[in-house]
């Protein structure tokens, strides 16, 4: 109530003879956004996205390749299928948006039902020039106003790449070193003998809406945005030199939430739905504008980053933001059902396929997961098995594509390196969580038959993992080394699993409590960048003294051989 009220009034009018008592009334200050109109989700229903994926179309289209000039589509149509065309939606327009029919190629099938159909591969878009490279191709049938669906959409299987021959990484051993930059401890990656490394990537600080100082404009799908020089070649120094160590780059791609920020290209990047609750935000991939920046920042980066020169270092593979089973906290688009929610990710998902395939035929998305497996952890969570299967059934319906699995199997407690003890963690795909005691359980899932790509096992790399200390007493530190040793000798045996990123690289005052490092804090009084047991351990790892490091921790674990550790049963 405004400063020097004294009375305030209520009239509210009831019928002759009726009486109205309020008791206990109290008066509080309205809370932000109370009285709000309700925001539009910019998402696909999930009755929708439910009818769709699960429906049986009489049509297919089998293969869409993109060329360099030309887009080449094969399918099959029902007979009697009348007047049909193919419809090019592009990616950013929701199911059953009604801008989806706007253009459409008329299709001639022969006798039976096979068509073969070129296309250019750029067309006008709102008058500006547009990629189908992203396109989603689907086969419908116009009659008078109405379209009838004929199939599921399908994106480009092939993509052309401008370098076919360019190199894949090669990682000598599975040793891996999580949100690793340059400039600090600059002998660190061969002291510890490290294979791959992943680098943090805030993607709005690459490109600017309007031309600066330290700017050079670039287009992407008919849009002028101009690139930040300086943050390009901060990042460009890291990828130099990884890349003179001959190290694995898995970029982490995060989005700035536009719940909390207020920069212009921040506000373009976020999903529109974001909340104020998560850290980082899923990509505006439903909207041409927003879709549009942010693919301009992936192709930004995927050319500048797969040159076969390596004039500006290389990243090998693109995680997808942060932990998507946790997305109310790490890629935050509002409360959504599972569903819905992975329509929008899985988009960004295929967008920087499409992209990053045009220049390096290598390269893979990563689907990025906690260690919350068949039990979403959190009620507004999801589970990583849940948003695994969904993916599966995204690339069944629209088309395949060769992501890969970034798992973060922290021990069932982050503050308790003791990861043997892990109740949660059986050997089951039923499996609460999926930690270092039963790492075999991914390894198994990964393997069936319905998540192979083109026959074979998708790479899985532990992205981010790492042991707690308590504090720096020796049973504190042996209990923190022990977990690593045990993760280690499980992985020997998982063909799947590539790579293991430690994470953290070093003590974090940061981290919620945490001591997760292989080194102590960088101020730790009288032993500041300390280097634990675990620093060790981890440079034992994969050489010759890896036996002989790990013996120590086998009573801290209580077996008395590795063999011990090894679960041999089947799961399912």
């Amino acid at each position: 109530m405004p400063a020097g009220w004294q009375q305030l009034r209520f009239d509210l009018p009831l019928p002759a003879g009726r009486v109205l008592q309020i008791r206990n009334a109290r008066l509080r200050p309205e809370r932000p956004g109370e009285f709000d109109a309700p925001r539009p989700t910019h998402a696909a229903s999930k009755e929708a996205l439910e009818a769709y994926l699960g429906c049986t179309f009489p049509s297919a289209l089998t293969k869409v390749a993109v060329g360099k000039e030309l887009v080449h589509i094969e399918g099959n149509a029902a007979k009697n299928s009348g007047q049909i065309f193919l419809a090019d939606i592009p990616m950013d327009l929701p199911l059953d948006d009604s801008r989806s029919w706007q253009t459409l190629v008329e299709v001639k099938p022969a006798a039976d039902g096979s068509f073969v159909l070129d296309v250019p591969r750029r067309r006008q878009r709102d008058g500006l020039d547009y990629d189908r490279l992203t396109t989603r191709w689907q086969l419908v049938r116009k009659s008078g106003a109405s379209t009838e669906r004929l199939s599921h959409a399908r994106y480009a299987d092939q993509v052309e790449c401008r370098a076919p021959d360019l190199p894949p990484a090669a990682p000598k051993n599975k040793k891996g070193l999580g949100g690793w930059h340059t400039g600090r401890l600059p002998d660190e990656l061969e002291d510890l003998g490290i294979s791959a490394v992943t680098v943090n990537v805030m993607i709005h600080t690459l490109a600017s809406l309007t031309p600066g100082p330290d700017t050079t404009p670039f287009t992407w799908q008919g849009r002028t945005y101009h690139a930040r020089e300086k943050a390009l070649a901060d990042l460009d120094a890291t990828f130099l030199e990884a890349q003179k160590h001959s190290v694995m780059v898995s970029a982490i791609l995060l989005i700035a939430n536009p719940a909390k920020d207020s920069s212009p290209e921040v506000k373009l990047l976020g999903h529109p739905d974001a909340t104020r609750d998560g850290a980082f935000a899923m990509p505006n991939v439903t909207s041409p504008e927003g879709i549009s920046l942010y693919g301009a920042i992936l192709n930004l980066m995927a050319e500048r980053w797969s040159r076969p020169d390596g004039k500006h270092g290389r990243v090998h593979q693109w995680i997808m933001h942060n932990e998507v089973d946790a997305g109310w906290v790490w890629t935050n688009a509002g409360d959504k059902p599972a569903l819905v929610f992975m329509d929008l990710y899985q988009r960004s998902m295929r967008l920087m396929d499409l992209i990053a395939r045009q220049y390096d035929p290598h390269t893979r998305p990563f689907i990025t997961l906690t260690h919350h497996w068949a039990h979403h952890g959190d009620p507004k969570w999801y589970g990583s098995k849940q948003m695994i299967d969904l993916l599966v059934k995204f690339t069944r319906t629209e088309g395949d594509f060769p992501w890969a699995l970034a798992y973060h199997p922290y021990p069932q407690d982050l503050f308790n390196p003791r990861a043997w003890e892990d109740e949660q963690a059986t050997f089951s795909f039923s499996s609460h969580k999926i930690t270092p005691k039963n790492l075999e359980v991914l390894d198994a899932y990964m393997k069936q038959p319905a998540l192979l790509y083109q026959g074979k096992v998708r790479p899985v790399h532990l992205s981010e993992n790492g042991f707690n200390s308590k504090d720096y007493s020796a049973k504190e530190l042996a209990d923190q080394a022990a977990g690593m040793a045990l993760a280690w000798k499980k992985m020997a045996a998982l063909t799947s699993i590539e790579s293991w990123q430690y994470h953290n690289w070093i003590d974090n005052r940061h981290e919620g409590g945490l001591k997760i490092g292989l080194r102590k804090f960088p101020d730790e009084p009288g032993d500041p960048l300390g280097k634990k047991p675990i620093w060790h351990l981890y440079q034992a790892l994969g050489t010759p003294q890896e036996d002989q490091a790990c013996a120590p921790y086998l009573p801290v674990i209580g077996i008395s051989s590795w063999d011990e550790a090894i679960h041999r049963e089947s799961i399912h």
